[in-house]
Formats: C-alpha cells, sequence, structure tokens
C-alpha cells in the first residue's frame, strides 16, 4: 500500500535507566539527512527533547511511513524495546526499522524480535532513505543493500552496503531537534558543549572492537573544510563553545587533522574541544600536528592503552607496546593536552582453565594499575577509564569466549542486559567484577581533576553546588588515601557514594 504521508518518526532510547541522554542524537539527524533533502516531515524524539515521549511517539506515529530505532548493545535495547511493542500494539501495520551498532551485529536476531520488521546494517545514511522510499511507494526492498527485513514468514538478509564517503552526503540537518536542550556543561571544553562526529569507521584490528566487523575495516571521513564548518555553524546559530569528538578514529588520517586545525586557526574560530579518539603510535613524533592541537583548543585525547600487561596487548591485536602509553602521556604533557586512558580486563585467554585465568587478570589488574601510577604521575589531569572486557558478536576475541563458557543471549532482549558493567563473562570473579567497578565508578572518577567542576556544573542551584563541591572533596580526599596506598578493602565510602548517586541522578 502506497503512504500518502511524508512523516517519518525517529527515536533515540535512553541509554542508562531513569537518566536523560546527553548530547544531539547524531546518528538520528544522519539517517535523516538524504530524507530533508527531499522534504520528508522527519520527527526526531528523545528523553532529553520531550518529557513523555511515549504519548509523543504514539501521537507522532499516527500518519508515519515508518517509525526507527537506533540502539547500541546494553540498556538502549530494552528501552527501545519498550516503545517499539508499544507502537507495533497501536498500530500493527506500520514498519518499524531498527538500525545502530547492535542491531548491525546481529540483524537476523534483531529481526526475528515479533515487533520489529527492518533492519538497517551498517552506515546507515543511504539505506535508511531508499528504504523510506521504498515503503512510501509500496515498493519491494530485495534491491536494498543493507537490510534485514521480514517477508512473510521468511527473514531476508540483503548484502551489506559498503562504507560510502561522508563528503556524499548533505550537511547535518540540526534544525530537526531543539539543540538548545541536547547542549551540556563542560569543564574541558565549554558550557554549551555539543557533540560531533567528523568520520566514521576504523583502520584497525583490536580483539574486542566491533567497528571491524560493522565497517570492514574502512574508514571515512569529512574533509577539512565541511567540519569546521560545522563547528562555525554550532557557534554562530547555536552558541556553542565547546566541541566533543565521538569518532571512533579521529586520527586515522593525520594530514586531514592538520588541515582541521589549520582550518580552525585561519577562522580565528575561539572553540574549545577534544575527546578525540586515536592510537597512541598513530601521534608520537609528529611534533607539527601536537603543536596544531593545541594551538587550535584541543583540550583533551582520548586513546586506548587497554593494559599494561604486554600479553594482553598482543592478545588483542593491539600493535603498540606499553612504553608508547608512557611516551604518549609525556607527549600530551608536554603540549598541556589531557589525555583519557581507556584500559580493560577479564580477557577470555585460550587454553586456559578458570583458576589460571582468574590469576592472570589479578595480574592484568595489577599491572595495569602500576602503568596508571605512571601516566598520573606525568600529569594529573590525565583521565582513567576502567572496564570489563565485553564479548560482541563478530569479533576475534568472541569466539574464544563462547568456548569458555559465555552464554551468547538467544533474543535481542537479552543483548540488553550485557554492557560494558554487566559482560556477563563466567571467567571473571564476582569478587574481580566489584573491584573493575569500585576503581571505574569511584577511584577514578574522584582522581581525575575535572570530575567536581563537570559534575557540579549540572547543579543549577547555587547553594545546593556548593555543598556538592565540599561533599566531592571529602570523597576525593578518601580516594587519594586509597589509591596512595591501594587500599581498596572495606569499600564503607564506596556504598555510601552509590547511595549518594542513587538519590542525585545527576551524577
Amino acid at each position: 500500500m502506497t503512504s500518502k504521508s511524508k512523516k517519518v518518526v525517529l527515536y533515540n532510547p535512553i541509554p542508562v535507566p531513569e537518566r536523560k541522554p546527553a548530547g544531539i542524537p547524531l546518528s538520528l539527524l544522519y539517517a535523516s539527512r538524504l530524507l530533508v533533502e527531499e522534504n520528508y516531515d522527519i520527527k526526531i524524539i528523545a528523553k532529553n527533547l520531550y518529557e513523555d515521549i511515549v504519548k509523543e511517539v504514539l501521537t507522532s506515529c499516527r500518519d508515519a511511513i515508518c517509525f526507527g530505532v537506533t540502539s547500541m548493545t546494553g540498556y538502549q535495547i530494552i528501552d527501545g524495546l519498550r516503545v517499539s511493542r508499544l507502537v507495533k500494539k497501536e498500530y500493527p501495520h506500520l514498519p518499524i526499522v531498527w538500525g545502530g551498532w547492535h542491531p548491525s551485529l546481529e540483524p537476523l536476531q534483531t529481526t526475528s524480535e515479533p515487533c520489529i520488521d527492518i533492519v538497517v546494517k551498517g552506515q546507515g545514511e543511504r539505506t535508511f532513505a531508499e528504504l523510506v522510499y521504498a515503503l512510501e511507494k509500496g515498493l519491494s526492498l530485495r534491491s536494498i543493500p543493507g537490510l534485514a527485513y521480514k517477508e512473510g514468514s521468511k527473514i531476508i538478509n540483503n548484502p551489506d552496503r559498503p562504507l560510502e564517503e561522508m563528503n556524499n552526503f548533505p550537511p547535518i540537518p540540526f534544525h530537526l531537534v531543539n539543540i538548545e536542550r541536547c547542549l551540556y556543561a563542560s569543564a574541558e571544553f565549554g558550557l554549551r558543549t555539543a557533540n560531533y562526529i567528523t568520520s566514521q569507521g576504523c583502520p584497525y584490528s583490536c580483539g574486542f572492537c566491533c567497528e571491524q566487523t560493522v565497517n570492514k575495516r574502512r574508514w571515512v571521513g569529512l574533509e577539512a573544510k565541511r567540519v569546521v564548518d560545522d563547528f562555525e555553524r554550532l557557534a554562530q546559530e547555536y552558541g556553542v563553545d565547546g566541541i566533543s569528538i565521538n569518532d571512533s578514529n579521529f586520527f586515522a588520517n593525520k594530514r586531514r587533522v592538520k588541515e582541521i586545525c589549520k582550518e580552525m586557526l585561519d577562522r580565528g574560530l575561539k572553540i574549545g574541544w577534544g575527546n578525540a579518539n586515536g592510537g597512541t603510535r598513530q601521534l608520537l613524533g609528529d611534533e607539527e600536528l601536537w603543536e596544531l592541537l593545541e594551538r587550535s583548543g584541543c583540550y583533551s585525547i582520548l586513546t586506548g592503552a587497554e593494559s599494561g600487561h604486554q600479553p594482553a596487548l598482543d592478545l588483542i591485536h593491539k600493535d603498540i607496546l606499553v612504553e608508547d602509553t608512557v611516551k604518549f602521556a609525556e607527549q600530551c604533557s608536554k603540549y598541556r593536552i589531557k589525555a583519557t586512558f581507556s584500559f580493560l580486563t577479564g580477557l577470555p585467554w585460550p587454553r586456559c582453565h578458570f583458576g589460571e585465568i582468574k590469576k592472570m587478570t589479578d595480574r592484568e589488574i595489577r599491572i595495569s594499575l602500576q602503568l596508571v601510577d605512571k601516566l598520573l604521575a606525568l600529569d594529573r589531569r590525565h583521565r582513567i577509564l576502567f572496564f570489563n572486557y565485553t564479548p560482541y558478536p563478530g569479533t576475534p576475541l568472541y569466539q574464544k569466549s563462547l568456548n569458555l563458557g559465555f552464554e551468547a543471549p538467544t533474543n535481542l532482549e537479552g543483548w540488553g542486559r550485557i554492557d560494558l558493567h554487566n559482560p556477563h563473562t563466567p571467567w571473571v570473579t564476582s569478587k574481580q567484577q566489584r573491584l573493575v567497578g569500585f576503581l571505574s565508578n569511584y577511584i577514578f572518577l574522584f582522581l581525575d581533576v575535572d570530575s567536581c567542576d563537570w559534575l557540579s556544573l549540572r547543579i543549577s542551584n547555587l547553594y545546593f553546588r556548593r555543598v556538592f563541591i565540599l561533599i566531592f572533596k571529602f570523597f576525593a580526599a578518601l580516594v587519594r588515601f586509597r589509591w596512595r596506598y591501594k587500599f581498596f578493602s572495606l569499600p564503607f565510602d564506596y556504598w555510601i557514594f552509590l547511595l549518594f548517586k542513587k538519590i542525585n541522578r545527576w551524577i
């Protein structure tokens, strides 16, 4: 049946229970930009845009061509399914389309969910636009690459669509959402910070990462002029004074990064930016790049240190040495750029029994903490992220995880209960998982010199903000004592903090 409407409704599920998402729903804006050029009416719904999302979704879907959901592995699946089931109940014949990281990893399992009709795999701009055209005109979906969909009782899995150059697509249609509701205060970049993506994909082969599964180790990036055009547009039209870069690998093309920095300097664009992701070896030794990063206002760089234990780096095919991470930290300190180092532990060591893996995981954690000590001694501004290894379908370590007893969820909802904080890896003990949570959620939060500022900025009431700062400083003193002596037992202060965090959702 041909639809008379030109409306498309898109939903961004919440990633954490009972907490509004922060930032611009970029994946939905990206999926919309070809359709906007064809004058489609795009309705984007998210918790930070509307108070009653269910009412907004159900009202908007009344005359829509389709309802779309984006999702990563974890709680976004739970929330996305909740809303999709309500839509399917209200509008049983309305096509429900899912896209994003997790549906791209598990397209057949996602499509088999009763309330989901179609999955867009991988880069969604071209695929989703062609899908909407076909749904509007009642055409077959068989010729559209990048789709999995139901056809009667069968699930059809069309060939994947190769990653397309981002420069082929129109500008991001920021006007589709209330940008004011998407900005957030950051002590690092600016009081009106926006998230932004300059590239897609990653050429590297880290064993835990799903990038190589979804994008086949390809990388595409916007040309420098278009990136800075968007920065300037965000600054002039929306008052943005900070940009958080959310690329998988911002530094895959260093010449492009230099051009972005030079373009910002040539235009005199005064805007803080950072959180740009890149590998340590990518950046070592290029003094021109570092000087440009500093001069253009780059505040921070995110890099995957992953481990202080070289055998662990070799297992995950990281292609770096532990010494590279230390050299990178020194380089950051030299140019006054903050580094965020991401670590993971609890790897699926092959040909080992659980007892051996327990000892190796303890060793991983101990040696990684020794490396963290070195990094923080170089510069106290450096930030540490510490996670449990989480198995994702299609990644090189996934089969090793299955061999060790990881039970992959048999349905989509099961994946909604698995994330970096709840990996369900049976070879990691509950004590080890609690320690990682203690380090990640508490120790490294309070060791980060910027945490107090960016958390307190979320509190509008000045009196409560002052009280919060006093409480934060008290916990920070306890954490510094714990870290100095590596005393992680009897975590009574952590329990109090968790209770405080539960009550105050802005933490």
